[in-house]
């Protein structure tokens, strides 16, 4: 989603002008997500796994945004 980000960002906001709205909203629901846990409903949550402490999401997502700019880094070409 960080590449997303990256290309859509010159274009602004709003999705009609190809802006970065929806990979944004991709990301908050991910990082909610995780910050949330998987619930009791889920096979997580049937199977008794331990939760991920909260700390773990910030560390999360700099991993991933780190990832996804190194990718973005390493195979950007003009």
């Amino acid at each position: 989603m960080t590449v997303a980000l990256t290309v859509k960002w010159p274009h602004g906001l709003w999705v009609q002008h190809d802006g970065y709205e929806f990979p944004l909203v991709l990301i908050v629901i991910g990082a909610a997500l995780t910050a949330t846990g998987p619930g009791r409903w889920s096979v997580d949550g049937a199977l008794g796994l331990a939760h991920w402490p909260l700390w773990w999401l910030p560390a999360a997502v700099l991993a991933g945004v780190g990832g996804g700019l190194a990718t973005r880094l390493a195979l950007h070409r003009r």
